[in-house]
């Protein structure tokens, strides 16, 4: 999602919350921004003003995200939350950041006093601390050690860092200009939930990007995969003016270059952000109410079928959606009326522990592999409610028969994987489906003689090869592999998976890849790529 910071003085000075279609605001939005950031929130500012700009920017589509100042450890909670009193009381979308500078003094006892305030009141907001160029006593330093440790001793749900570009590459070219550039620790980067992003002119800050020095695809390929938050743009317009741009084109021009280096699971997680709960909603509602055979893809490999009216699934896993939607933490509620959840291996995408406990508290069943029943229990599985799977003993359920085969989740001639299930699933008046489940291993020696109606195929081509461009042999194996379990329809998932780097994450293009093979291998099959939320019908035709 990407943001601008604009001045609460600018907004309302200007008069830009009244402009029409011909209106910066509107230019934004129509250029893609989503948010704007108030800057900055002081604690004198009136709560009533504040929400009637934050109203005029709900009512434009925007969201917004707020950027405060903490006096003093004594003052930190009314310093960021009285002034948000009415925005919170009525707020428009939901959660809300606040980001704050660090001080001179206990930041820990900050940090905690206003996460403290979050929780005791229930408000879904997040803290932020920012990095700067200067230590809060105004001399120059790097201020990244000093947030970090503040943020990783606090250590709160729901507080974490606001990761300031331009700052961070003004201290690096300050005082390491002989030293490469290199990103802040793992550590940091994993605790960012918020960020200011603005170019350098030299040593002075807050340029347009696209104009002036900022490498933001290098920031990218390390923060973004693990990133859930708004890509800020924070000008100063003054400077920005002073070089001779209008701050219109200045935002754009930001905008237009953020947007050419943002990498595919920017937009991933905004489509995720945007449809998930419409598209997980319309497909139990759907399901719900067949009398056929039909699944839906809920997420990367994460599947739900109605077998002639039985509800049933297979490793349910939403892993970081759970950041960017609502329903996926309702999941309890939501398959109240499931009766069957087959679980294929140990790995968090596919067997997900909040959401194995979550379901765990409905009265289902589930299919658990023997070498995961000690893992089961321990998620909070009631024994009784457990069949347990071995290798090639079939299960039979109300009107599923499921027989489990070992897995390939190996790698060839190597101790590289784990233990896994497959499955092969019938019923009476239903077409058989195959799971071979996450395969690592495409040799064709010893393969069991199970043919299906329905394959369905984990789409992988090598480990950290997501942006490769190369993908032979084990393109043509895999097409060898999935056509033994079925000559009819093959259906490739485990896509796009949130919280995947982009070298891990298999995506749409490399699905049309294999399918080119499939068809290769065997024309007369049909290969389908399922959407997230789809809801297909298995025939046995």
């Amino acid at each position: 999602m990407i943001g601008v910071t604009l001045r609460l003085g600018f907004l309302k000075d200007g008069d830009v919350l009244q402009e029409g279609q011909d209106g910066l605001l509107e230019k934004l939005k129509n250029s893609g921004v989503r948010s704007i950031e108030l800057y900055t929130v002081l604690a004198t500012h009136s709560p009533d003003e504040l929400l009637d700009v934050a109203k005029k920017l709900w009512a434009r589509g925007f969201r917004i995200s707020i950027h405060g100042k903490v006096a003093s450890r004594q003052t930190a909670v009314s310093d960021v939350f009285l002034p948000l009193q009415k925005i919170l009381s009525s707020l428009g979308q939901d959660e809300l950041n606040v980001t704050i500078h660090p001080i001179d003094g206990d930041n820990v006892g900050v940090l905690n006093d206003l996460a403290d305030y979050v929780e005791n009141n229930n408000l879904p907001v997040t803290i932020a601390l920012e990095n700067n160029r200067l230590l809060p006593n105004k001399s120059e330093g790097d201020s990244v050690g000093l947030v970090l440790d503040a943020v990783t001793k606090a250590n709160r749900n729901c507080v974490g860092i606001c990761f300031d570009f331009g700052h961070y590459l003004y201290y690096r070219l300050k005082n390491l200009p002989m030293q490469p550039f290199e990103l802040p620790s793992k550590e940091f980067l994993r605790r960012v939930i918020h960020t200011h992003i603005h170019a350098l002119n030299g040593f002075k800050t807050h340029f347009p990007l696209g104009e002036y020095n900022m490498p933001l695809k290098d920031i990218f390929e390390k923060l973004s995969h693990n990133y859930f938050g708004i890509y800020n743009i924070e000008l100063n317009f003054t400077r920005v003016m002073d070089v001779g741009f209008d701050v219109e084109k200045a935002l754009l021009c930001s905008v237009d270059a953020l947007k050419q280096a943002l990498p595919f699971v920017a937009e991933l997680y905004d489509d995720v952000r945007d449809n998930f709960d419409d598209r997980f909603l319309s497909a139990i509602k759907e399901l719900d109410g067949s009398d056929k055979t039909k699944f839906s893809l809920v997420h990367s490999a994460a599947y739900l079928f109605n077998t002639n009216g039985y509800r049933w699934g297979m490793d349910l896993a939403f892993r970081n959606a759970k950041k960017l939607a609502t329903t996926p933490n309702r999941c309890a509620e939501l398959l109240k009326d499931l009766d069957l959840m087959v679980i294929t291996h140990g790995h968090g995408d596919h067997f997900e522990q909040s959401t194995v406990q979550a379901l765990a508290k409905n009265n289902i069943k589930w299919v658990m592999p023997d070498f995961l029943l000690d893992t089961a229990i321990e998620y909070g599985i009631p024994l009784e409610n457990i069949l347990v799977a071995k290798d090639n003993q079939p299960i039979s359920i109300a009107n599923l028969t499921l027989l489990p085969f070992t897995g390939r989740h190996f790698r060839p001639n190597s101790t590289k994987g784990v233990n896994e299930y497959g499955y092969l699933v019938t019923a009476k008046n239903a077409p058989s489906i195959v799971f071979p489940a996450d395969v690592r291993d495409f040799s064709l020696e010893n393969l069991k003689n199970i043919q299906a109606d329905y394959c369905f195929a984990h789409v992988w081509l090598g480990d950290k090869q997501g942006l490769g461009d190369d993908y032979e042999p084990l393109a043509s194996m895999f097409a060898e592999f999935m056509t033994k379990f079925s000559t009819k329809n093959i259906l490739l998932t485990h896509l796009n998976e949130t919280g995947r780097g982009e070298k891990e994450m298999w995506r749409e293009k490399h699905a049309l890849l294999l399918k080119e093979k499939i068809q290769t291998v065997s024309p007369e099959i049909k290969v389908i790529i399922p959407k997230c939320g789809q809801v297909i019908e298995l025939t046995s035709d």
